[in-house]
């Protein structure tokens, strides 16, 4: 396992940062280059649960899922997030 993905286990068991607000937009969000499928949980690859109507596997989605974005700063790599601070 890369150390990159090493981080982002161990980050996905922090928690988020106070005040999130909205919901997860798989179907939406996308990385920065405009490519779907891995954006809403910093997967590193395109997630074969995500399918045209959304996630199918989202009530027992992987902790990266769950928690991303953790941070304003983690909304600087994706756009279309449904999830947003004021």
């Amino acid at each position: 396992m890369g150390s990159s993905k090493i981080r982002r286990l161990i980050e996905s068991f922090k928690g988020v940062e106070l005040d999130r607000k909205g919901e997860c937009t798989p179907e939406k969000c996308e990385t920065l280059k405009g490519e779907k499928g891995a954006a809403c949980c910093k997967l590193g690859f395109s997630c074969p649960s995500l399918k045209d109507k959304g996630c199918k596997t989202y009530t027992i989605r992987p902790p990266n899922c769950k928690v991303f974005p953790r941070s304003k700063k983690d909304l600087q790599l994706v756009k279309n997030c449904g999830f947003y601070w004021d």
